[in-house]
């Protein structure tokens, strides 16, 4: 049973099942719930204990898809023996969770706020994502390792984002539509030549969605219709302005909900 469950998804005979199965749905079920009564008793707690919250998240994080990289490396190396370019990296739009809750949890200023805000927009949007359709069924069942560590990293994120907005430590302020898109922009600065590159190379990769958009609805089509006319690049800059009208739309809704508190107030 144990050695089951660490299992490397080309040694079990797995065609998603569980994805939409009864598991999945008592999970998502669970997680939600979870979510909302732990931001509710927890949305009184000082901003102090969440700023050690989010350090300590910031250290136990890159520790955590470290050991998935090796764990997965351990079993893919053997057989290919070569490195899981085309989706092991991690460069994807949620993997931002890592990069940026160092900022969050230690930076200051410009800085932390940028940081903040993807955390409350994009953050919970990709931990969401992966609530109603986590890729990883797709290749391992739920009762899982795999599962286990991609199931707890997204539920993560999207707890985190909700208890920063519910307990007021993230104040939207002048010019978070833009600000909070800020470390999408400078990560994809990395991860589009990073796909570039791996493309010549004879890999394919699809970090942040920007090659093919495998696995969301709609994007494959587009992505080959316009990658056969040689406008892929139109391709990922639509991807990049989507990530962008979510982070807008985002923000404006909680000015919207903010003023009329205000209102009800008065």
């Amino acid at each position: 049973m144990i050695l089951s469950f660490f299992s490397y998804k080309d040694n079990i005979d797995y065609h998603g099942q569980d994805m939409f199965g009864t598991f999945h749905i008592i999970y998502l079920f669970l997680a939600i719930l979870s979510i909302i009564l732990l931001v509710y008793f927890l949305r009184k707690v000082s901003h102090d204990k969440i700023t050690k919250y989010l350090k300590i998240l910031a250290i136990i994080m890159p520790f955590w898809e470290l050991i998935k990289i090796i764990w997965e490396t351990s079993y893919y190396y053997p057989i290919h023996h070569d490195f899981e370019w085309s989706g092991l990296l991690p460069l994807y739009l949620c993997s931002m969770f890592i990069y940026v809750l160092p900022f969050a949890g230690y930076g200051r200023g410009k800085i932390k706020q940028a940081s903040l805000g993807f955390l409350c927009t994009l953050g919970i949007l990709g931990g969401l994502v992966n609530f109603v359709m986590p890729p990883i069924l797709n290749s391992y069942p739920f009762f899982s390792y795999a599962s286990f560590v991609s199931l707890i990293y997204h539920y993560l994120m999207v707890f985190t984002g909700i208890w920063l907005w519910v307990s007021g430590y993230y104040q939207v302020k002048k010019g978070d539509e833009l600000l909070s898109f800020v470390p999408v922009l400078l990560f994809s600065l990395i991860v589009i030549p990073v796909n570039y590159i791996l493309k010549s190379l004879g890999y394919y990769p699809d970090y942040m969605l920007y090659m093919s958009g495998n696995g969301a609805p709609l994007l494959p089509k587009i992505s080959s219709f316009l990658s056969e006319r040689g406008l892929r690049f139109i391709y990922t800059l639509m991807v990049m302005l989507f990530y962008l009208l979510f982070d807008v739309i985002f923000i404006y809704l909680a000015r919207l909900i903010k003023k009329v508190k205000i209102k009800t107030k008065a």
